[in-house]
């Protein structure tokens, strides 16, 4: 069972697991500080000459106006891209704090390369401030309309500053990462023995867990997201607007149903899950398609979508294989709770002993 002193203890196990808290508590800060800026600018962009009102007194061409309109919509959405990075941030720190206490080394593999993918839509955003950014300057200059766009200046100038902070701490981590990755690789031999089959069901597991953790933020929070940005505004005028929200209501809990499914091996349950992970594969194809039916495709998001797919069918296929493992031996390392004291003193009873995993 998880302690203060437990959390205490492995985070203070070395000189890397304290560096390697420190620097995801810092990056999280530094990094969510500087989203609520751009998000802060780029908001008040919109309201610097760009009203409705206001556009229509300018006389621009059919082609201006588009990328004027398109400029307000892309501005307007930007925020919740914003909101979505701190949510990751977020989430990402409490990932930290979960491998450095569990002590998963595939856990902190997937989030060093997840950092490292963050780094890249740190750089999409430099790039998509600047074309926005030149749009209105050159539309302002053409026709000496006034169009204030110090708001966008000062957010392009962040997102600057955001992208470099953004790669240093990528890249530090990835070191950290390494050292700490090296510091766990005894760990399931420590838990579990020697014996290799149990080990490669015990590592299954892990990573069948790992994608439950990042189901939370890649198919939760884009789904709330896309709820609040598209389907409510649309209203419920379209059957696929009930589908977002009952799947997004049942996603959590779902996710919490799998590993309990694993843990207690039902098969049944197991292959409900499975579905379940199918229906968010649907829903994602469904806002895939909302998300590209217009001009201006907001790649972004659209990354995400795809991203959530491929983790939705991933998170299938490793429930698929968890449950091909039921029956060989695993069940008594895998149980928390109750369940687990039980387990712990029946084993300790026998004369050979073993070791539980601690999950909890």
């Amino acid at each position: 069972m998880v302690t203060f002193q437990k959390i205490k203890d492995r985070i203070n196990q070395s000189k890397w697991t304290k560096l390697y808290i420190m620097i995801a508590c810092l990056q999280g800060i530094t990094i969510i500080a500087l989203q609520a800026a751009i998000a802060y600018y780029n908001t008040a962009q919109v309201n610097r000459g760009l009203e409705s009102d206001a556009i229509q007194s300018y006389d621009l061409d059919d082609f201006e106006q588009e990328a004027i309109t398109n400029a307000i919509e892309r501005l307007r959405r930007i925020k919740w891209e914003n909101i979505a990075f701190i949510g990751f941030q977020f989430w990402f720190v409490g990932m930290s704090f979960d491998a450095t206490v569990y002590q998963n080394a595939a856990e902190v593999i997937a989030l060093a390369v997840m950092n490292l993918a963050c780094a890249i839509f740190g750089a999409l955003e430099v790039i998509d401030g600047k074309r926005w950014l030149k749009t209105l300057t050159d539309i302002k200059v053409k026709h000496a309309i006034p169009i204030i766009t110090t708001p966008i200046q000062i957010a392009y100038y962040v997102e600057i500053a955001l992208s470099i902070c953004v790669g240093l701490y990528a890249i530090l981590f990835v070191y950290l990462s390494f050292a700490v990755v090296r510091e766990f690789g005894w760990v399931i031999y420590k838990k579990i023995g020697a014996d290799l089959e149990i080990q490669r069901m015990y590592r299954t597991l892990q990573l069948f867990v790992l994608a439950l953790k990042i189901d939370i933020f890649i198919e939760f929070l884009v789904s709330v997201f896309y709820l609040i940005q598209f389907a409510l505004k649309s209203g419920f005028s379209s059957w696929t607007t009930y589908v977002f929200v009952v799947i997004t209501i049942l996603m959590l809990p779902m996710l919490y149903f799998g590993r309990a499914s694993v843990a207690s091996e039902s098969p049944f349950k197991v292959i409900i899950f499975v579905i379940f992970q199918l229906c968010i594969v649907f829903q994602l194809v469904l806002i895939a398609i909302e998300a590209t039916s217009g001009k201006d495709y907001w790649y972004t998001w659209i990354c995400f979508v795809i991203l959530g797919m491929i983790i939705a069918v991933a998170t299938a296929i490793l429930a698929i294989l968890c449950m091909i493992n039921f029956g060989k031996g695993l069940k008594p390392y895998i149980q928390r709770g109750a369940e687990k004291k039980e387990i712990l003193e029946q084993i300790q009873k026998q004369p050979t002993g073993q070791w539980i995993i601690d999950e909890d």
